[in-house]
């Protein structure tokens, strides 16, 4: 069941969402007072509810594909019973949304429309070239959104941070694609490489790489006597080896290194938090 629901990826979101509290929206408070509101823990406990609803409702609908790219680590009506899954699915929604409404009508509507948003891109949206790679990453940054609207802030710095985030989660969103190559050919679903070909997505890859170093050079300004600059230094490092990497890249192999280094890059984003 936590394999299911991608703990890790729920973890790692957690500790994003409790370190952008602290470092980030309300810095200038101390980190015990942060952590002693109740509404915080209220909110991110809800939006992991509603991401591990949206990761059991993403495995219904991804059930075919997943068996044939990855079927060794495949659960989903095969180690734990769909009946269950679906329940389980209804029970972490229910449990977010209770918990939203101890929020406050805005927080409750955004994370209302968050928990729709998941529902809709596993069920519409994912099968959908690029509508689909940017809706996954627009839910990808969207709890930190629900943040800000819970402390009522937003500065330029922390908004460039996740146009950062969300350029390069789109970026390995369609990398991804070409990992699954297969699977969507065998179950006719449209993708990006099977909509443009292979050669016009690595020239799309290309393109989100080099606007990912975007954000990089506006925030560089802000940040530059901060700790977190070494992050930013660190990334733009991890992404140009990418693009020599994608110049060459032929295999699903090859496609699968280039995501393996976003997936690093985007794990370090969410600590380097803590440098902020």
């Amino acid at each position: 069941m936590l394999s299911l629901v991608r703990w890790y990826n729920v973890l790692l979101i957690t500790i994003g969402l409790y370190l952008s509290s602290i470092f980030m929206l309300q810095e200038d408070v101390s980190k015990i007072t942060v952590l002693k509101e109740l509404s915080l823990h209220l909110n991110i406990l809800a939006i992991a509810n509603f991401i591990m609803a949206g990761y059991i409702i993403n495995a219904f609908y991804d059930f075919e594909k997943d068996m044939i790219n990855h079927p060794e680590t495949t659960v989903f009506d095969r180690i734990i019973s769909k009946k269950f899954c679906l329940n389980s699915y209804i029970f972490f929604l229910f449990l977010g949304t209770v918990l939203s409404l101890f929020l406050g009508w805005k927080v409750f509507i955004f994370n209302s429309f968050f928990s729709t948003g998941l529902w809709i891109y596993s069920h519409k949206l994912r099968k959908k070239p690029l509508t689909g790679e940017m809706g996954a990453s627009l839910l990808s940054v969207a709890p930190f959104a629900s943040l800000s609207l819970h402390y009522m802030q937003l500065n330029s710095t922390i908004f460039l941070f996740v146009c950062y985030i969300f350029a390069i989660t789109f970026t390995r969103e369609v990398i991804k694609k070409m990992v699954s190559l297969k699977g969507d050919l065998i179950v006719k679903e449209k993708s990006i490489p099977i909509l443009f070909g292979i050669r016009n997505t690595k020239y799309i890859i290309l393109t989100l790489m080099f606007l990912s170093l975007a954000p990089i050079v506006f925030i560089f300004p802000s940040i530059l006597l901060k700790p977190i600059v070494y992050y930013f230094g660190l990334s733009s490092i991890l992404i140009i080896s990418s693009l020599y990497l994608l110049k060459h890249a032929k295999t699903t192999t090859h496609f699968n290194k280039i995501n393996n280094i976003y997936k690093i890059i985007i794990t370090l984003a969410v600590f380097s938090i803590f440098l902020y």
